[in-house]
């Protein structure tokens, strides 16, 4: 090769490196060449976070590489994605799909961090479960991922059982001919003391007037118990919860509006507030709504004469009215809610923000996310939620924002969060299923079950400590494990 010929091909390269290198450089930094308009455009990513994690992704029914999966943070990141619409579907045998219309823009990742894919497999029967009469409700016991707590009822005698499915055995705790269970409509709960020794139980009594009785489940006699009435003659007691952390202490809201602290095993009694309507607990504070214009107050627990007014906005009772139900995360975000009306208040101290939200819709029960950043509501029909606080994550929701999970024409039962705060789960009639609650695009609806008879209110359950949903149908208890953290690093 002569000298002519090395200077050509030596500027043949200088050309291609010229020419090559702004396109590598532009496809490093997320560009892409769009032949439709014949120009460079800055591309888009998806990023993904699922459980399970060995999913199968698709991207206009196209298969992605599995290689886009990071091991360290469990995500799952589609990177170069030209802006537009696209059709995503997460999908593995065995488990439900879940599929959604989305928007790539260009230089940003379009995330989602909440993608569930439930198990298809039926929910299975706990054999262990040989109970005597019928079963009328379940519940959970505090911090035990393997003990459940049911009521039942055979012939005129209602009995309260443990049951340990890791030991296969149930314990009869209480019995008594003396009560009813208060019917599952009302919502009353029973209430553990601090060390989960010591229960109270909502019951009525033959003439259907209601009583509080405490069970000691360390006392081996279950016919054995106290009645708050015998101990606290002065008047009809309407609610009692224990005391922040106190084991034998308690707080007792009565009849006539007087709000008192109990030591029910010295029999003393301190009045707190008179006039008061409602009464909940938030990290070691008590807090109660005052008559006649519902204004909430807090105390503090090392000192019941130091109290700090709350709310200023009046919440104005019917008549025939004079208790309401009251639901604190904090100071900062309390709702007070009565059959009729409902007040939210919301103060973001950061911002200096305070707004009073008063729900046109008739509200029946609500739950506060972990965070206090989300407020699931919901009534007979139709189940929403609002934002308290900005949500910075994708998809991005902002303080104030109202948004519709589902509605239906049949009576919603069991709602309940999941445990990323991103998932409900439901019951309609024989249905149960889990809604997420993005807003973009279609909500994914996952059925889990169809059970032989209609599931009534507190008959399904799920506990986040174990990802396990339980439900009874026909006086007999199944389960299914809805999410498996036993995965590689929790992943």
């Amino acid at each position: 090769m002569n000298q002519t010929q090395r200077r050509l091909f030596a500027l043949f390269f200088i050309f291609l490196f010229v020419l090559v290198a702004p396109t590598v450089v532009l496809f490093a930094q997320g560009y892409r060449f769009n032949l439709e308009n014949n120009i460079f455009i800055h591309s888009g990513s998806i990023t993904i976070k699922s459980w399970p994690r060995d999913i199968n992704v698709f991207l206009n029914e196209e298969k992605q590489n599995d290689k886009n999966f990071n091991l360290i943070n469990g995500s799952y990141t589609i990177n170069g994605v030209k802006p537009g619409k696209y059709k995503l579907t997460c999908s593995k045998p065995g488990y439900t799909s879940w599929e959604k219309e989305i928007q790539v823009h260009s230089g940003i990742s379009t995330e989602f961090w909440n993608i569930l894919l439930f198990p298809k497999e039926e929910f299975q029967e706990l054999e262990t479960v040989n109970l005597p009469g019928k079963v009328k409700q379940i519940f959970l016991f505090p911090d035990k991922n393997d003990q459940l707590i049911f009521f039942t009822q055979e012939e005129s005698l209602n009995k309260i059982y443990f049951l340990d499915k890791k030991r296969n055995k149930n314990e009869l705790i209480f019995e008594t001919e003396k009560y009813n269970f208060v019917d599952k409509e009302e919502g009353l709960n029973i209430e553990w003391n601090s060390n989960n020794k010591k229960f109270i139980l909502p019951v009525d009594d033959k003439k259907n007037q209601r009583e509080f009785l405490v069970i000691d489940t360390e006392n081996k006699n279950p016919k054995e118990f106290i009645s708050l009435k015998n101990l606290f003659p002065k008047d009809s007691i309407i609610k009692t919860r224990w005391m922040f952390d106190e084991k034998d202490i308690m707080t007792i809201l009565t009849k006539n509006g007087n709000l008192f602290s109990f030591d029910y095993k010295k029999e003393t009694t301190e009045l707190i507030e008179k006039k008061v309507s409602g009464f909940d607990f938030s990290d070691y504070n008590l807090y109660y709504s005052q008559l006649p214009n519902n204004l909430v107050w807090k105390i503090k627990q090392n000192n019941l004469k130091d109290k700090k007014q709350i709310t200023t906005e009046p919440f104005i009772l019917d008549k025939e009215q004079k208790f309401i139900d009251i639901t604190t995360y904090d100071e900062d975000r309390i709702v007070l809610n009565s059959p009729n009306k409902t007040l939210i208040y919301n103060r973001d101290s950061k911002k200096n923000i305070i707004t009073f939200l008063k729900p046109n819709e008739k509200i029946s029960g609500i739950q506060f996310s972990n965070d206090g950043k989300k407020l699931l509501c919901w009534n007979n029909h139709e189940v929403w939620y609002y934002m308290l606080r900005n949500w910075e994550v994708q998809p991005k929701r902002l303080f104030g924002d109202k948004i519709t999970i589902t509605r239906s024409s049949k009576i919603i039962k069991n709602i309940q969060w999941m445990d990323n705060y991103e998932n409900i789960i439901l019951s309609t009639d024989k249905d149960v299923r889990s809604f997420e609650i993005d807003p973009r695009n279609k909500t994914n609806i996952s059925n889990l079950l169809v059970s032989k008879n209609s599931i009534e209110e507190e008959n399904l359950i799920y506990n986040k400590n174990n990802q396990t949903a339980y439900f009874l149908d026909d006086n007999k208890l199944y389960s299914l494990i809805l999410i498996d953290n036993s995965g590689f690093l929790g992943l």
